[in-house]
């Protein structure tokens, strides 16, 4: 299998991260043990670099070009949006790199391009500012699948519409498959002349989500044009991959490890009641944040505090309790009573509504983007997520 795609350094500040990775990097660390001498090809500012001698100790190739600086992404947590260093507009652009084979990823690039020519390829373009066709460049694929998100499907196809949008983008490209991930609700498959295929999500007990589209798309990689397995299969098994890599984050991926997790069934709106204080900056931001990152997750906050008043009733009830006071307790406890699946985070261990409201949570944890993702899930089927082993 060949791989393409962008080494680059990542940053979080919560949780702690500080890496090279990168969709190339982090794709081939994961298909490692899965597809043994796969070959990476990238641009570096140094060509023995801690990820790139790592990946050569799994057994990965690396065909590597030169360019004149580093690109680091600098993250506050996982679902904000990175600051990139240098700036885009900055970045100086490289001569494409050229791949040829029978199985092709092919990521998006910031610094240059790649002209692939494949038996199957797979093209995930890692934006939804005017993403490049497949074939623009002069890349050619017997057989072509595209992997994106919803936001870059509806960019690429020029309609908001995804089942149009999908339509249109396989009639253009020539494509065989169109992915759109689609979040909390997991993915929709389309492929000509079928009807669309929902991949499920599943279930995780952390989510670190840096990264995880990666996953995806060098599993399917993997799966579909490497192995030859059915689109179908080999999405299903991607998916169930995101949710080992963000339960533990470990690198390389065994598949024979996913067999007992569980999918996310349903796919009802999500809103979710959220409860915390806002009477600090910090409170406050971190509130303000919750309701914007579970709008992007495709959830609705319900929370008069912020003046947000949800289009339906929520069914799940999400609490940021560092700075909570014990006022909130009445309200939640019989919100428990009444079966609304109560998700909680705790993250430092200041002055809290703390022992009593963590004893009436389904779920409590320490982690920001577990939370909202947690939550979300609850809302949509009125019920705390199962418990998964990390």
């Amino acid at each position: 299998m060949h791989i393409v795609g962008g080494l680059y350094r990542e940053i979080c500040h919560i949780p702690a991260w500080n890496t090279i990775f990168g969709s190339g990097g982090r794709a081939g660390a994961a298909i490692s043990r899965l597809s043994p001498g796969s070959t990476l090809y990238a641009y570096t500012e140094d060509f023995d670099n801690e990820r790139v001698v790592s990946l050569r100790r799994l057994g990965i190739q690396t065909k590597l070009r030169s360019r004149p600086t580093s690109i680091v992404f600098a993250y506050f947590h996982p679902l904000s949006t990175p600051y990139v260093e240098p700036s885009i507009a900055d970045i100086p652009r490289q001569f494409p790199l050229h791949v040829s084979g029978d199985a092709v990823l092919r990521f998006g690039f910031l610094e240059g391009d790649a002209i692939v020519n494949a038996n199957r390829a797979v093209y995930d373009p890692q934006t939804w500012r005017n993403p490049a066709p497949f074939g623009a460049n002069g890349s050619t694929a017997e057989e072509l699948a595209i992997v994106l998100n919803e936001f870059e499907l509806k960019a690429l196809g020029g309609e908001d519409e995804l089942a149009g949008a999908a339509r249109k983008v396989l009639a253009q490209q020539e494509a065989s498959i169109v992915i759109a991930k689609g979040g909390i609700w997991g993915a929709t498959l389309y492929e000509r002349d079928q009807d669309p295929f929902h991949i499920p999500a599943y279930y995780s007990s952390r989510i670190f989500k840096i990264g995880t589209g990666d996953i995806f798309s060098a599993v399917f990689t993997h799966l579909w044009a490497e192995r030859r397995l059915p689109a179908r299969a080999a999405a299903d098994t991607a998916s169930r991959a995101v949710s080992t890599y963000c339960s533990s984050g470990r690198l390389p991926l065994a598949l024979d490890t996913q067999l007992n997790q569980v999918a996310v069934q349903s796919r009802t709106k999500s809103v979710v009641h959220l409860e915390g204080a806002i009477d600090s900056i910090g409170s406050r931001y971190a509130m303000e944040e919750a309701a914007f990152a579970l709008a992007e997750l495709g959830a609705e906050a319900h929370c008069p505090a912020l003046d947000r008043i949800a289009t339906a009733p929520p069914t799940a009830i999400l609490i940021l309790l560092d700075g909570l006071g014990t006022d909130a307790e009445q309200a939640l406890r019989h919100a428990k009573a009444s079966g609304t699946p109560i998700i909680a985070l705790k993250e430092g261990h200041g002055q809290t509504a703390g022992t009593q409201i963590v004893e009436i949570a389904d779920t409590v944890t320490n982690d920001f983007v577990s939370a909202l993702y947690l939550a979300a899930w609850a809302a949509m089927d009125g019920s705390p997520p199962p418990v998964v082993p990390s």
